[in-house]
């Protein structure tokens, strides 16, 4: 196109074609080869008769349009003059590739609000049966923003605070008014501090109210911390029952020692000779007997262990002692086990004393389960590590290993009671490690562990010292 072609079209652009009307009844009577009155082309173009009428006479009055007749009774034609034909065909093909581009763009905008429309629905789906689910569930489900504002929640979690999910929905959980609230709102503290831990909490809250917590931290995609998703279980009858199965067993563990040593009593008496001389396979099946008793007898004050450990911790008797010579004594029940299993058992003691005032026995059975699962979890030729130092105000031990591992996800669960790693081998009850959890809390402790699938364990339990020699009851 000329620079002279140009400035006559922009020119006719200005002052002939110059609304959007005009160009498209123009590009109607090129398009079409008709002739209508303001009227019929109202009808074709979806404009009124007068807007038609008044753009259709310019069109006329400019020499683009032929007009017949006067009024709304004229008929318009396409019969440009000679002059305007080169820039009538010129807009032509400007108009035909603009609206090409607009048709393609308004069908690309389609395609898309059609896509999005389609992900909306999915989205709402979702989101439905997430609700849905999460409605459905027997445990309480809290969805917590990072400022501790209740985004879900469901029935299950609403009736363990006391409250409806209409009262609680979108509030700040420290205006809720529960028991358990307290409890909650400082296990969230700790995970919404990074490096942001998932939690295993237990509280009891009172006689008809013991609540499970399991607290998670949510991540978007490129690892930005959301907030959290807590969920509570009402574990109150499962707890009576427990302790109810608890007492049971006890007692039929305790009556079940009596005909058993009435039994081994008789049969001592045989291998004595208090019986009369007996024959060679009777004398040698009394011996049995005893044997087997004294078996008898040994699986049953393990299982009186086992039931309270399950139980949770007696009432402690705490006495000051040295950790480092506890621990010291302790691992060398251990050498003749290690040596079986070709193990390094290395110990790495502090210096001097660490005093701590705690239920000794108590202890000794936390780092007796520590070291032994430490042995057996352990790869042939590998290392059991134990150390003991005083850091400020705390007393801390590690019971390190070279052994399986734990896989990362599983962490947070190792301390529930009868739960077991996918990693363990053998045989296990499941409430070893609970119970460790249990005694070193109840002496204001805590414990942690690392862990490396393949690689090995490492757990520390850190206790507060002594600062005194004073004696008392916890």
């Amino acid at each position: 196109m000329s620079g002279t072609t140009e400035v006559a079209l922009r020119a006719f652009l200005q002052e002939v074609v110059n609304t959007p009307l005009k160009a498209e009844l123009l590009f109607f009577f090129l398009e079409n080869s008709a002739a209508d009155t303001a009227k019929g082309l109202a009808i074709w173009l979806g404009r009124s008769e007068e807007e038609i009428s008044t753009a259709a006479n310019e069109l006329a009055d400019a020499g683009v349009l032929r007009r017949d007749g006067a009024g709304l009774n004229a008929v318009y034609s396409f019969r440009p003059s000679e002059s305007l034909r080169p820039l009538v065909q010129a807009f032509t093909e400007i108009y035909r590739s603009a609206r090409f581009q607009l048709n393609q763009q308004l069908e690309e905008m389609r395609q898309q609000a059609l896509s999005a429309s389609e992900k909306l629905r999915a989205l709402q789906w979702e989101q439905s049966r997430f609700r849905l689910v999460m409605t459905s569930m027997t445990n309480g489900i809290l969805v917590l923003l990072p400022d501790k504002t209740i985004s879900f929640i469901n029935e299950a979690a609403a009736r363990i605070l006391g409250q409806t999910v209409g009262q609680v929905t979108g509030a700040d959980l420290s205006a809720v008014d529960s028991p358990v609230v307290p409890l909650l709102s400082s296990a969230l503290d700790e995970v919404f501090r990074p490096p942001h831990p998932a939690l295993h909490r237990e509280w009891t809250i009172s006689d008809q109210l013991i609540v499970r917590a399991n607290l998670v931290p949510v991540f978007d995609e490129e690892g930005t911390f959301l907030g959290a998703v807590a969920v509570l279980t009402d574990v109150t009858a499962d707890k009576t029952l427990e302790r109810q199965r608890g007492e049971m067993l006890t007692v039929l563990a305790h009556d079940i020692k009596s005909p058993i040593t009435a039994i081994r009593g008789f049969a001592l008496s045989g291998v004595r000779g208090m019986l009369g001389e007996l024959p060679p396979k009777g004398q040698r099946a009394l011996e049995v007997i005893v044997q087997q008793t004294d078996r008898i007898q040994q699986m049953i004050q393990q299982m009186t262990r086992l039931i309270a450990d399950i139980r949770g911790v007696p009432p402690l008797k705490p006495v000051r002692f040295n950790l480092t010579e506890c621990l010291q004594s302790l691992a060398g029940h251990y050498e003749g086990h290690c040596s079986e299993r070709n193990l390094t058992l290395r110990l790495e003691l502090s210096e001097t004393p660490v005093w701590v005032q705690a239920d000794r026995e108590m202890i000794e059975r936390v780092f007796a389960n520590l070291i032994s699962n430490a042995i057996k979890y352990n790869r042939d030729d590998g290392q059991v590590i134990i150390r003991v130092q005083q850091d400020g105000e705390s007393a801390v031990v590690e019971v390190e290993d070279t052994g399986v591992g734990i896989p990362g996800s599983e962490l947070p669960f190792i301390f529930w009671q009868y739960y077991r790693a996918s990693t363990a081998i053998g045989e296990g009850s499941g409430v070893g490690l609970s119970f460790v959890k249990q005694v070193v809390e109840a002496h204001g402790g805590r414990i942690e562990v690392n862990s490396i699938v393949g690689q090995g364990s490492l757990f520390r339990v850190v206790l507060p010292v002594s600062q005194t020699g004073a004696s008392g009851s916890f």
